[in-house]
């Protein structure tokens, strides 16, 4: 698939403010995908790419000229967009700040306007598209004809959009229905909903209860055996960051938990 295609459709999602025509477009959009391409479209549309933030930052993206080039001319695609950020990710040592630069103004040299924009805000982190993860979820199941509940309950247990999304592409109900918790592999995690004041929401709850609120981070631990992992709402791992937290759960007389 072209990367320009991508593009165009975030441009005419952003345009509209009917949730309807978002997931409308975007399933349109996730049809014409190839299956191996679908986790990396979605990581565009969710500007959330699988590969996080690859280490460009302003001075980079500012110092990357793509008319210093000799890029070849003929169309980006996601796929190359997709290798382009695991190259970006993966360069690190002398001379890495040079060979980011060479990297993006080669990829940027070959984008047209509306592409070259998308990318710059893409690695700035400064991309709003109109799609949230909701509504790509929802369009995702879509465009592979399975519930929107069967997906996200996928999503919740598998941690990942987009693989979860292929999988529904091409194992359909079965395959969603397959994926369970597995230890190791870390949950996406449950988030409040607001409401616009404190009764409306224990109206809806029926019956409810208060805490105060601690402040500080949410984590979630796996074990299994002498493997421990922590996450962070993100799904960042911070297990090398948290020292205590291993030794505490080391001490849990259980070795396999969540």
């Amino acid at each position: 698939m072209k990367f320009a295609d991508v593009v165009a459709v975030s441009a005419s999602v952003a345009a509209t403010r009917s949730r309807k025509e978002k997931a409308t477009l975007l399933a349109d959009l996730m049809r014409r995908a190839d299956p191996d391409e679908l986790a990396v479209v979605i990581g565009l549309l969710t500007a959330d790419p699988r590969q996080g933030r690859v280490g460009v930052g302003w001075a980079t993206v500012a110092a990357a000229d793509p008319g210093r080039t000799d890029a070849d001319r003929s169309p980006l695609t996601v796929a190359e967009i997709d290798d382009l950020l695991t190259e970006l990710a993966h360069t690190s040592g002398s001379g890495s700040q040079h060979r980011r630069e060479d990297l993006l103004a080669q990829a940027l040299g070959r984008a047209g306007p509306d592409e070259a924009d998308f990318l710059r805000r893409l690695l700035l982190g400064e991309l709003r598209q109109g799609a949230n993860a909701g509504v790509v979820t929802d369009a995702a199941a879509v465009a592979a004809g399975v519930p929107a509940t069967l997906l996200r309950r996928a999503v919740m247990l598998s941690g990942d959009l987009g693989s979860a999304a292929t999988t529904a592409r091409t194992d359909g109900r079965e395959g969603l229905e397959a994926i369970g918790l597995e230890v190791g592999r870390p949950v996406q995690p449950m988030l409040a909903t607001t409401a616009h004041e404190v009764g409306a929401a224990v109206t809806e709850l029926g019956t409810a209860s208060g805490e105060w609120k601690l402040d500080g981070v949410r984590i979630q631990v796996h074990r299994d055996g002498d493997r421990i992992g922590i996450w962070t709402r993100n799904l960042n791992d911070v297990t090398a960051r948290l020292p205590e937290t291993v030794a505490q759960v080391e001490g849990l007389d259980a070795d396999r938990l969540v």
